[in-house]
């Protein structure tokens, strides 16, 4: 996997490290999440994990490769950023969020981070969540306290409230 052109990069550096555009000489083209040295295979394992589980039902970026001993993931290319996209909500955005809301809640997994950079577009503009970072598994307990619905009931929250500071109202 050490043969690839990293075209560009993809955002601004995040605090796990960068994202880039990369492409392999038989055309390919991903987006390569570099980590830095300092994050933990185990805790990117377990990210790649969180991941690959929403990619199964639909509502994140497939990951093509994992290359846990140089501390990056190769992953399907989204097309745009939410941010850049919209300028205000609109009812079929908003359902779509719910929607990958009530899904994270049946895999069992708390996304948890309200960052509106998390939410992008796929190429055939679809609705996206990446970054499983800060993701943990849902537990009973936690079931409990959020009332068997915790990402729409905690994420969801943090996520209107990133949305805002792009000028993005979420109505419900």
């Amino acid at each position: 996997m050490e043969d690839f052109t990293v075209m560009n990069q993809l955002g601004e550096d995040g605090k796990d490290g960068i994202v880039s555009l990369v492409k392999f000489p038989n055309g390919l083209r991903c987006a390569c999440k570099q980590y830095k040295r300092t994050k933990s295979t185990k805790m990117i394992q377990k990210e790649v994990d969180f991941q690959r589980q929403a990619a199964e039902a639909g509502i994140a970026p497939e990951i093509m490769h994992v290359d846990l001993p140089n501390r990056r993931i190769f992953m399907e290319i989204m097309a745009a950023r939410v941010v850049d996209e919209l300028s205000e909500s609109d009812e079929r955005f908003e359902q779509e969020l719910l929607t990958i809301m009530d899904k994270l809640d049946s895999i069992g997994i708390l996304h948890n981070d309200g960052n509106a950079l998390n939410l992008m577009f796929d190429n055939d503009d679809n609705l996206k969540i990446i970054d499983f970072g800060l993701s943990k598994k849902i537990t009973p307990a936690i079931r409990r306290k959020w009332d068997n619905a915790p990402n729409t009931k905690v994420t969801y929250h943090m996520l209107k409230k990133g949305l805002k500071k792009y000028g993005i109202h979420i109505v419900k």
